[in-house]
C-alpha cells in the first residue's frame, strides 16, 4: 500500500534549504507516525468486514517512519504469529479454485481505504508544514 503526492519533494526540498533538514525530517516523521496511525485504524475497521476468528484484525502493524532509499516512509501490514498477510491477499483480490472464480465479501476494502486515506495525508502534512513556519 502506497500513497504518491506530487510536487511535495520540491516543497520539502525548499523548507530544507530554508529551515534545516532535522527540524524538517522531525516533523515529516512525526506527520508520517500519525497518518500511519490513523491509517491502521482505518485498516482494521475495513478488515473486520471478513472477520472471522479475529486474528485479522488483530495482527494490523504499523512500523516507525523510516528513510529508505532517501524517502521516509511509514508502513502498514500483518505481523503475528498466525501469518494473516496471506489470508488477506486472497481476501482482497478473490482467488480461483478448481476452475471457480470466488469474490470474497471483503473484496478490494483495503484498497478503498488506502485510496481514501490520501487525503488525511495531504491535511496531516499541511498541519505538520503549518507547524514548521511557526
Amino acid at each position: 500500500m502506497s500513497v504518491n503526492i506530487k510536487g511535495l519533494d520540491k516543497v520539502l526540498a525548499q523548507m530544507e534549504k530554508e529551515l534545516g533538514t532535522k527540524k524538517v525530517n522531525r516533523v515529516v516523521n512525526k506527520t508520517l507516525d500519525a497518518t500511519g496511525e490513523v491509517l491502521k485504524q482505518k485498516v482494521k475497521s475495513a478488515v473486520s468486514a471478513y472477520k472471522d476468528t479475529g486474528a485479522t484484525v488483530d495482527e494490523v502493524v504499523k512500523s516507525k517512519s523510516k528513510k529508505i532509499d532517501g524517502i521516509n516512509k511509514v508502513k502498514v501490514g500483518w505481523n503475528g504469529p498466525k501469518q494473516r498477510s496471506k489470508l488477506v491477499h486472497l481476501n482482497e483480490f478473490g482467488y480461483t479454485r478448481n476452475g471457480k472464480r470466488y469474490s470474497p465479501r471483503g473484496k478490494g476494502v483495503i484498497r478503498n481505504t488506502v485510496d481514501e486515506a490520501e487525503g488525511t495525508y495531504i491535511k496531516n502534512m499541511r498541519s505538520g508544514l503549518k507547524e514548521i513556519i511557526k
